[in-house]
């Protein structure tokens, strides 16, 4: 039995309930990149008709969900009239291979970095809030370098934003949206990890 084969579709089967439901309705092409003995398919084809496989399949997709909203909990804010809609365009590209769902955040951004790019998002506030996040992920995987650990010294980035950070942050801290109408202009911010807590230094201001 090629158990890592079955188990790689297994995981795809619960982590995308897509693939899913469409095996469940005889769509055996689901299974057609898998090199499974007759068994397997047939072992899989039971799975998918259990009463329980949709129950697993919407805590999979709220795993997976949680994942990406640690990393980017405002950016998720902002996001949420599409969100659903992104990362079921996100989640039909690309399917984790394990359960621990690693790298969940990476491909999150790196999907939001060309849409931005191809100006295929046009939602108030999003680019410099993804930035600022972007840039808070980084930190922390700077922070975990023992090398950093070892100088005692802060990590800090610069995130330019177009409107104050001290009108955007707060209220998206509360998993709230800013108002509309800001002030626009060029804000360039300090954002360091001191602590374990994310400090932004204001260091430029032009409105």
């Amino acid at each position: 039995m090629s158990l890592l084969m079955f188990q790689r579709a297994l995981v795809e089967l619960t982590l995308t309930p897509q693939k899913a439901r469409a095996l469940r309705l005889g769509d055996e092409s689901i299974l057609a990149g898998f090199e499974l003995t007759g068994l397997e398919r047939d072992r899989l084809e039971a799975v998918v008709r259990q009463r329980g496989m949709s129950v697993s399949c919407s805590l999979s997709r709220g795993n997976r969900l949680e994942m990406i909203f640690q990393s980017f909990p405002m950016t998720c804010v902002l996001l949420k009239p599409i969100l659903r809609e992104l990362v079921d365009e996100l989640w039909t590209d690309i399917q984790p291979t394990n359960y621990q769902l690693a790298g969940e955040e990476t491909i999150f951004a790196a999907l939001l970095t060309r849409k931005l790019a191809a100006d295929n998002l046009s939602i108030l506030y999003l680019e410099e809030i993804f930035a600022y996040e972007l840039a808070c992920m980084e930190l922390t995987r700077q922070a975990r370098n023992p090398a950093r650990n070892q100088t005692g010294t802060d990590a800090k980035l610069i995130v330019d934003f177009q409107h104050s950070p001290d009108d955007l942050l707060p209220p998206l801290s509360q998993l709230t949206t800013p108002p509309d109408g800001l002030p626009e202009g060029n804000y360039r911010a300090r954002v360091m990890l001191i602590d374990d807590q994310f400090k932004v230094e204001l260091i430029e201001s032009r409105t």
